[in-house]
């Protein structure tokens, strides 16, 4: 998993093409769709075009319900907040 800040989503999005796993971090703040993430201070969206190894990442960072955004297409992720996001920072800057 490689870390990719916020203005780099290109980047992030042809590492994923290439066969990684990006993590887009940026600030967030804002109302959402989704209760978890209100009043979170960032949001990561972890990019990867293998499915089935997007969500059994997911699953080992502790994502609780699992929603992959965008399936088949080349912007395919899981959103992270709170300790899910922690966990895959932590991992994406020891690798």
């Amino acid at each position: 998993m490689k870390l990719f800040p916020h203005r780099e989503l290109r980047s992030a999005l042809a590492h994923a093409a290439a066969g990684g796993q990006a993590l887009l971090v940026h600030a967030w703040g804002g109302p959402s769709r989704y209760a978890c993430f209100d009043g979170a201070a960032e949001i990561g969206k972890l990019f990867d075009q293998n499915r089935a190894r997007l969500a059994a990442t997911a699953q080992r960072l502790g994502v609780r319900r699992i929603k992959v955004d965008r399936p088949g297409q080349p912007g395919q992720h899981v959103d992270l907040v709170g300790g899910p996001l922690a966990k895959a920072k932590q991992e994406a800057t020891a690798s």
